[in-house]
């Protein structure tokens, strides 16, 4: 495995809502006939909210940081800064599962984005953010069971709209 070399996709659909704080799933149709239909998870300005995905670190991982960044946007007009924050965690053996994992206590790695002047439902590709080995929870290839929370921090961003993710993007750094 190289640096810049694709680790995970994490689209909306495959993520686990949060029992508190669950983020958002919102359905956005294109202009097609049938109308295809893409799923974004939504994080609304002031709201706290989460979202969490689950997967075995890839085998081809060599130990690096994580480099991550998302695919999104907003549901209104707003050119505000959006900032999504993202948590790496290792499940290890054996971890009691309905223990505190430690997402909340996690390093996060954030992620700034800056939409386009005509925002709207527009895809955006943001800006990276890295996670150190050491920050990711020190996973290894092929054993791992790794954890990703992702949330908005509505506290330091400026956009007044919802916040729409449509993919985190994890590259080995």
């Amino acid at each position: 495995m190289a640096s810049g070399d694709l680790l995970m996709l994490c689209p909306p659909l495959a993520a686990s809502p949060t029992v508190t704080l669950p983020a958002g799933l919102r359905f956005i149709a294109d202009a097609s006939t049938p109308n295809a239909t893409i799923p974004v998870l939504t994080f609304a300005d002031g709201t706290a909210a989460w979202a969490n995905f689950f997967f075995t670190m890839p085998d081809v991982y060599d130990g690096g940081g994580l480099t991550i960044s998302w695919k999104g946007g907003t549901d209104n007009t707003s050119t505000g800064t959006l900032e999504l924050e993202v948590r790496a965690i290792v499940i290890a053996d054996p971890t009691i599962l309905t223990g505190d994992l430690g997402f909340d206590t996690a390093t996060a790695a954030a992620i700034t984005d800056t939409p386009p002047a005509t925002p709207t439902d527009k895809l955006n590709y943001s800006t990276t953010g890295t996670l150190s080995h050491a920050n990711a929870g020190s996973p290894t290839g092929g054993t791992s069971f790794m954890g990703i929370a992702i949330t908005r921090d509505y506290t330091t961003d400026t956009n007044t709209g919802t916040m729409q993710v449509a993919e985190v993007v994890i590259k080995e750094t």
